[in-house]
């Protein structure tokens, strides 16, 4: 029974020193690990409407009449506008009858209704579009977004600049220690902070006025702010 004992720690043994020269072999690193974050304000460079168009009447004929109307009076005036049609994009047609809240409910009118996205390119022509709209039909007004049509390249801007930042961080904090920052040893972004971007919409404009070139224009679209957060591993020397 002591013989198998022995010979089981001595087996056990060759393990145990393999183990800690694989550790001495391979040391973790001394790294230094900091963020960078960054902030781009980019004017921006178009327009989407997202309008609402309703018609009633007691007549389900009269009604769907006067909203194919007030629909091609607005297709009409985008594409006057200089709107290219795949920048205009309808919704499905909805027709349904309106009745009181009544106890007993009374039939009170048809109604037609649809949406119609429209994606203007030239921020120039944005009011009096707006205004030709409202004239010709449009009686709902879903949202006004301005945006950039290419975040893409803001974006890895950004991002280029939250990666200098970050290595400035570490070569100013390691310099405090008495040492010098080496290679990257890793690096990730924070994907939650990249995919944000603050745009602005007709119910609340963010960011600064001077987007508007008019003095006597009453549109204030600010800024679309892209911004980039990221974590780097640089080791120390």
């Amino acid at each position: 029974m002591r013989l198998n004992s022995i010979i089981a720690v001595s087996a056990f043994l060759p393990i145990v020193a393999l183990a800690s020269f694989t550790q001495d072999s391979f040391p973790r690193p001394r790294l230094i690990s900091v963020t960078g974050s960054a902030e781009i304000n980019v004017a921006p460079d178009e327009v989407v409407l997202n309008l609402g168009i309703g018609s009633r009447d007691k007549e389900l004929s009269i009604a769907k009449a006067q909203h194919d109307s007030h629909v091609k009076k607005v297709l009409a005036e985008a594409r006057g506008a200089g709107v290219e049609d795949k920048y205009i994009q309808t919704s499905t047609l909805q027709m349904e009858p309106q009745y009181s809240e009544e106890k007993v409910p009374r039939f009170l009118a048809y109604e037609v209704a649809q949406t119609i996205r429209v994606t203007l390119k030239d921020l120039t022509k944005y009011e009096a579009l707006m205004t030709k709209l409202l004239e010709s039909g449009v009686n709902r007004v879903d949202s006004v977004e301005f945006l950039v049509a290419e975040p893409r390249k803001y974006k890895d801007e950004a991002r280029a600049k939250a990666i200098r930042a970050a290595r400035e961080k570490a070569v100013a904090m390691a310099a405090e220690l008495g040492q010098t920052i080496g290679k990257p040893w890793e690096i990730s972004e924070d994907m939650a902070d990249a995919a944000v971007a603050t745009q602005n919409s007709a119910f609340g404009y963010l960011g600064s006025n001077r987007a508007a070139a008019n003095e006597e224009s009453t549109v204030a679209p600010g800024e679309v702010s892209m911004r980039a957060s990221v974590r780097v591993s640089f080791q120390l020397e």
